[in-house]
């Protein structure tokens, strides 16, 4: 990679700011994304993908993002959400920032659109049938993606992929961080929304 290219990689995606009330938030009304889902989904990974370079933190210990994370793009932010679970963490620091995010995602007028990941081996629980529902409520654009496809076989792919569409009821892209397999497709999705990567 050129030194050019690299300094343009390293400005998208830029880390921001690590919040937990909005008077910590950015106040200037860009259009916000936000990426959730469980502690070991691979929502980290999904953006560090998604942008090409590492801005998001990855650990093999669930539940390291314990804040809001912001990072710019072109007129937009990627927002990471902590995931569910908030592995290895007391009952006091969930609480705080499990009532962070419920406020993020109830009442933040800048954001425009969710991204669930979901390990396309496991069926969805109380939590992301909870997104769903609040996805609905909003009236945002809910995408979902089924990370750590490349662990599975294209029969069971298949299988998969009708399983999770049936169960959510909508569309479900099937995606993989590591090969970079189907993350052109939650790009258009976003793209759709008129914002550019």
């Amino acid at each position: 990679m050129s030194k050019a290219n690299k300094a343009k990689g390293q400005e998208k995606g830029r880390f921001t700011v690590s919040a937990l009330t909005f008077a910590e938030m950015p106040r200037n009304n860009l259009s916000e994304v936000a990426f959730m889902g469980r502690s070991n989904a691979g929502k980290s990974s999904l953006i560090n993908a998604l942008l090409g370079v590492k801005v998001a933190h990855t650990s093999s210990t669930p539940g390291r993002t314990q804040r809001i994370n912001f990072f710019a793009m072109p007129s937009w932010y990627i927002v990471d959400l902590p995931g569910f679970g908030y592995a290895k963490t007391s009952k006091a620091q969930r609480q705080r920032f499990g009532q962070a995010v419920e406020e993020y995602l109830t009442t933040r007028q800048a954001l425009v659109a969710g991204v669930l990941i979901q390990d396309v081996r496991r069926d969805p629980e109380d939590e992301e049938q909870m997104v769903v529902a609040w996805a609905d409520s909003r009236n945002i654009l809910l995408i979902v993606a089924a990370s750590k496809m490349d662990r599975l076989n294209r029969r069971e792919q298949a299988e998969r992929h009708r399983a999770l569409e049936v169960q959510y009821g909508r569309p479900v892209h099937l995606i993989s961080s590591r090969t970079g397999e189907g993350l052109d497709q939650i790009k258009a999705a976003i793209r759709g929304l008129g914002l550019t990567f």
